[in-house]
């Protein structure tokens, strides 16, 4: 009996001390909120944040990066309220100016935020001017203050992944690998740096360096939109189609009426010849997949599997009409003109892409078909 005692005493003892450790060190919410952000999860980060105002409304530390956050998330309309709150207690960042023009910029007013940036030098200014002048729609300019902004003081990271951008969107990949190399030396880990570095093996096509700089980005962010659509096309370029079904579903399960997910699913569900769970997810979500020109195609791809030639026609024959140079939607109209007896208009959609060059075995197979009839 006695030992029994004792073990209850020290097992009480044990549970006693680790729940008065558990409720004696609560975490610092600021401390908390400092690692989210630099792990670039500005959702956590502005949880802590909000957390440590609750307590007290003017500490300037937790505001000042609450106005960091909130342009981190692209919320410029919230940050003059947060800087004001900043003036109201009386202590501004040094680079306040700089957070003032980045959020006019997100609002969408670029003359203001060059106004703003009067009299600032720094490799962040020439960024920010950079930003408005392409959204003044002028490219010299904002090609000309990158370059100045290389020169600058301070911190570059911004400045080049920003210049990358510049040049990615433009399809320009000579001009991109300065700035991404730079960008590569100076954060190689950002997601930012990973993502022009993705862009850029895209255009190099290579598609390998592609996925993986994409696949870096998901162990940061899991569902980050964007990377998540670039490793699903970069893995299906490489084959790695065993990859690709945990991707999607991850998407559809954080963006689950997002047509760019649902089309996916489709066609996962079509590649694996499950046509009719391809169809009725679609049919589900027809009047997105109507706005989407690749969901609409494999929809009515989906119908002309199940025999609803009529049906499938509707879907296909627009967008042959808006396309009529696009050998897939070409393929899959033929193949429905020619189930429905209408061998002269499946002649006249397949014969152009049968004579290319690039023509397949498949188009040249429809247009001899078409021509039997």
């Amino acid at each position: 009996m006695k030992s029994r005692i004792l073990t209850a005493l020290a097992v009480a003892g044990l549970l006693t001390g680790g729940l008065g450790a558990c409720s004696l060190i609560a975490p610092d919410p600021m401390e908390q909120a400092r690692e989210a952000f630099e792990a670039q999860d500005y959702h956590a980060a502005r949880e802590e944040v909000l957390r440590a105002l609750q307590v007290n409304t003017s500490d300037t530390a937790a505001l000042e990066l609450l106005a960091r956050i909130q342009l981190a998330m692209g919320l410029g309309a919230d940050v003059p309220a947060t800087l004001e709150r900043l003036e109201n207690a009386g202590t501004l960042p040094v680079d306040a100016k700089l957070i003032e023009a980045e959020a006019l910029l997100q609002t969408g007013d670029h003359a203001l935020a060059v106004a703003v940036l009067e009299g600032e030098d720094s490799a962040e200014s020439w960024r920010l001017r950079a930003l408005a002048a392409n959204m003044a729609g002028n490219v010299p300019a904002a090609e000309a203050a990158f370059v100045s902004g290389r020169s600058a003081d301070g911190d570059k990271r911004k400045l080049f992944v920003a210049a990358a951008n510049h040049h990615l969107s433009r399809g320009n990949a000579d001009a991109a690998r300065f700035a991404v190399g730079q960008a590569q030396q100076l954060s190689p880990g950002s997601i930012e740096t990973l993502f022009v570095s993705a862009r850029l093996a895209q255009l190099d096509g290579q598609p390998n360096l592609a996925a993986r700089a994409y696949l870096a980005i998901l162990d940061l962010s899991p569902t980050d939109r964007p990377a998540l659509l670039g490793a699903i096309a970069e893995l299906d370029r490489l084959g790695r189609i065993d990859l690709i079904p945990d991707l999607i579903q991850r998407g559809r399960t954080a963006y689950p009426q997002d047509i760019e997910f649902i089309y996916l699913t489709a066609s996962l569900q079509a590649y694996e010849g499950n046509w009719q769970a391809a169809r009725d997810l679609l049919q589900e979500h027809e009047s997105a997949a109507a706005e989407h020109d690749n969901a609409r195609g494999l929809y009515g791809q989906a119908l002309l599997e199940l025999g609803q030639l009529e049906l499938a026609r509707a879907q296909i024959a627009p967008l042959n009409r808006r396309y009529p140079d696009n050998a897939a939607y070409a393929r899959v109209f033929a193949r429905i003109l020619i189930e429905l007896g209408e061998h002269s208009q499946a002649r006249s959609v397949i014969r152009p892409i049968a004579t290319r060059s690039d023509a397949q075995p498949i188009d040249r197979e429809l247009a001899q078909l078409a021509a039997r009839g």
